[in-house]
C-alpha cells in the first residue's frame, strides 16, 4: 500500500469514526430508538394495570372456579402484549417479528384453554408485561432529565442575557468558616453564567451530553429490542 492509500484510508476511517459519534442526532433509527424506548413507560402502565387486576382477580376467585377462565384470560392477554411488542420491533426496528396467537374459533372450549395454558411463551409474556413497568419508569425519568439538562445547556447561548433567565448552579449558600477564614460557599461548590465565553463552554457541555444521552438510547434500544425479539421467538422443547 502506498503513503497516499495509507492516507486516504485514515482520512476514511477518521470520518467514519466522526460519523459514528456526531451523526447519531441525524439519523431517523436514532429517533426511532428513542420513541421505542419512551413507549415502555405507557405500556408498562398498562400491562401492569391490566394484568395485576386480572391476576388478582383470578387469584381471588379460583375457590369459586371462576377465577380458572380469568387466569386462563390473563395468558391469553400474555400472547397480545406478545403481538403488540413483535408490531413494535417490526415499526420501530425493523425486525421481522411475528407471534401467532390461538385462535378460540378454531378451537373447542376445551381445547383452547389448554393449549394456553400449555404454551410457555404466555406465561414469559406476562412477566415481560409486568417488568415493563419496573423498567418504563427509571427509563422515561432517565431520558427527560438527561435531555432536558442537555438541552437546557446546549440553548445557553441563545437565552442566558434575557432578563429574568438565569443560569446558577450554586450548590450552597452563605459561608463556610475554616478557623479564621470564612469562605463563600456558593464561589467553591457552584458556579453561574454570565458571559458568552461561559455560555459556549456551557452550550458544549450540553451538546455533548445529548450525544452520550444518543448513544446511551441506540445502545439501550439495541439491548431490549434483542430481549424482546428472543422472547418472541421463544418455542418450547
Amino acid at each position: 500500500m502506498t503513503r497516499s492509500q495509507q492516507f486516504d484510508t485514515a482520512a476514511a476511517g477518521g470520518w467514519s469514526l466522526a460519523n459514528r459519534l456526531f451523526g447519531v442526532g441525524f439519523r431517523r433509527e436514532t429517533y426511532a430508538n428513542l420513541a421505542y424506548l419512551l413507549a415502555r413507560f405507557p405500556l408498562g402502565l398498562v400491562y401492569f394495570t391490566v394484568l395485576v387486576t386480572g391476576l388478582s382477580l383470578g387469584v381471588g376467585l379460583v375457590p369459586m372456579v371462576v377465577g380458572l377462565p380469568i387466569l386462563v384470560g390473563v395468558l391469553a392477554l400474555g400472547g397480545c402484549i406478545g403481538v403488540v411488542e413483535a408490531e413494535l420491533l417490526s415499526r420501530l426496528r425493523r425486525r421481522d417479528v411475528s407471534v401467532t396467537l390461538a385462535d378460540p374459533r378454531e378451537l373447542s372450549v376445551t381445547e383452547y384453554p389448554k393449549t394456553v395454558a400449555t404454551t410457555p411463551r404466555n406465561y414469559l409474556l406476562v412477566a415481560f408485561g409486568l417488568a415493563s413497568f419496573v423498567v418504563g419508569i427509571p427509563l422515561f425519568v432517565a431520558i427527560t432529565v438527561v435531555f432536558s439538562i442537555g438541552f437546557t445547556l446546549a440553548a445557553t447561548p441563545f437565552v442566558y442575557w434575557i432578563p429574568g433567565v438565569g443560569y446558577d448552579f450554586t450548590g450552597l449558600r452563605g459561608t463556610i468558616g475554616v478557623g479564621w477564614l470564612s469562605v463563600d460557599a456558593g464561589s467553591v461548590v457552584g458556579a453561574s453564567i454570565n458571559t458568552l465565553p461561559e455560555a459556549l463552554a456551557a452550550s458544549a457541555v450540553g451538546v455533548v451530553v445529548c450525544l452520550a444521552g444518543l448513544h446511551a438510547v441506540n445502545l439501550g434500544a439495541w439491548l431490549l429490542a434483542g430481549l424482546t425479539e428472543r422472547l418472541l421467538t421463544f418455542q418450547s422443547e
